[in-house]
């Protein structure tokens, strides 16, 4: 039977996702999503969890929670207060495939609204000129 921790997952907004997740083979990794684009695997230590009480319907004792940021390398450490941003690696796959799905698509820099203002412009302006009747 695999090992399982509870890992609080937050991302940018600080809303926190609780759930319990098998630990690696090698036993230093949590196993959110093992491999693809998306992989998240982040390393843990003795420092890195804090321990909260059980509820009473559980029993006695406290429960560990290790937290990590959403596509970190590392759990939080709250020995050294520092968290593991998001893996530089990941972030640059993530743009690559924003920019390749834009890829080839003109963008249209004058909207409608600014055609139909230049229209009833030079409208205006030939009917002060005189041009129109």
């Amino acid at each position: 039977m695999t090992r399982k921790l509870k890992l609080a997952v937050f991302d940018i907004d600080l809303i926190a996702s609780v759930k319990s997740y098998p630990v690696s083979d090698s036993g230093d990794h949590i196993k959110v999503v093992k491999g693809g684009e998306s992989h998240f695997m982040p390393k843990f230590d003795n420092t890195s969890y804090l321990e909260f009480p059980r509820p009473w319907y559980k029993g006695r004792g406290t429960e560990r929670m290790y937290f990590a940021r959403k596509g970190s390398k590392k759990c939080v450490d709250f020995q050294t207060e520092t968290v593991a941003g998001p893996d530089p690696e990941l972030v640059k796959i993530a743009a690559g495939a924003t920019m390749l799905k834009d890829l080839g698509k003109e963008k249209q820099d004058t909207s409608m609204i600014q055609w139909i203002t230049l229209v009833m412009v030079v409208l205006i302006l030939l009917k002060v000129l005189g041009v129109l009747a």
